[in-house]
């Protein structure tokens, strides 16, 4: 089952770097003279922003803060730290005639910022009309899926306004690669499970040099809940707290931006040269 994610239009604007002239800066008083106050680059070369490039600059900072905004109100992904355990419940996986989990699947870009990862829908088969900036700077996506679960570890958060604050049995989307869902398929189609949806697993991942994914490795069966009424009773939470998440369209968790935007967050490469007139990506009407 694929997702449809709803498409917004926004159009990029390039600007390239404007050269900024400094003017002295008035003496504070304390002896230092004038040029002392002007951070000065060889090469006539400035770290200052003016006209064209300056708006593009801002531009980018709403691009980021809405893009930053929209993750806010986003579900957040489960995910387990090297050489740590935790447990978790399934709230969906059912399976299909076939006996395959029948989840939705789409691809998906993952880039490395600092420490963190983020994470793309890949645009190419959702808009045609021009290739996947992502794709076109070399960037391989990967087919995942989805699901949700609860997650039962507990955190306690350390700083901010809700220092001190502990959390406990959060729900969670499940994003997994096709290698780890093989495996999951394999332990959803035993007879007294019929799929993951209320199923408790004990979730391990081993240590940096395993490589395991990011979901865990090794999963334990621990028991089988009849009902999601049932999982919200034995935790304590609300039946709203175990629905499964809707995950595409404008109010879905995962968050689609169309390839104007990844091209405005500075995401890839924008589109151009033969094979794209008239708006058609030559290269996909040939597959």
């Amino acid at each position: 089952m694929a997702l449809t994610f709803t498409k917004t239009k926004s159009a990029a604007v390039a600007a390239s770097p404007a050269q900024v002239q400094s003017k002295p800066a008035a003496s504070a008083g304390n002896g230092s003279s004038p040029s002392n106050n002007v951070v000065k680059l060889s090469g006539g070369v400035t770290f200052l922003k003016k006209g064209a490039a300056a708006k593009a600059a801002v531009q980018a900072e709403e691009v980021k803060f809405e893009e930053r905004r929209a993750e806010m109100n986003r579900m957040r992904r489960f995910y387990i730290g090297y050489n740590k355990d935790t447990q978790i419940t399934f709230l969906d996986g059912k399976l299909d005639e076939d006996g395959v989990l029948d989840i939705p699947r789409f691809y998906e870009h993952s880039i490395q910022v600092g420490s963190d990862w983020k994470h793309y829908v890949c645009t190419a088969e959702i808009d045609q009309s021009q290739p996947c900036p992502l794709c076109e700077a070399g960037n391989k996506p990967s087919l995942v899926g989805v699901m949700t679960v609860i997650d039962h570890s507990e955190y306690t958060v350390q700083k901010g306004p809700n220092a001190g604050k502990v959390y406990k049995n959060q729900r969670r989307l499940f994003v997994a690669k096709e290698g780890t869902l093989k495996d999951l398929n394999k332990l959803a189609a035993k007879p007294e499970r019929n799929g993951l949806a209320g199923c408790t697993f004990d979730v391990s991942r081993g240590g940096e040099n395993t490589r395991d994914p990011n979901v865990g490795k090794t999963f334990d069966f621990v028991c089988k809940n009849k009902t999601l009424a049932a999982i919200a009773e034995k935790y304590g939470l609300k039946i709203e707290e175990v629905q499964p998440a809707h995950y595409d369209g404008e109010e879905g968790e995962i968050l689609y931006l169309p390839p104007e935007k990844l091209v405005e967050l500075g995401l890839g490469k924008a589109h151009g040269g033969v094979g794209y007139e008239k708006g058609v990506n030559a290269a996909a009407n040939e597959l």
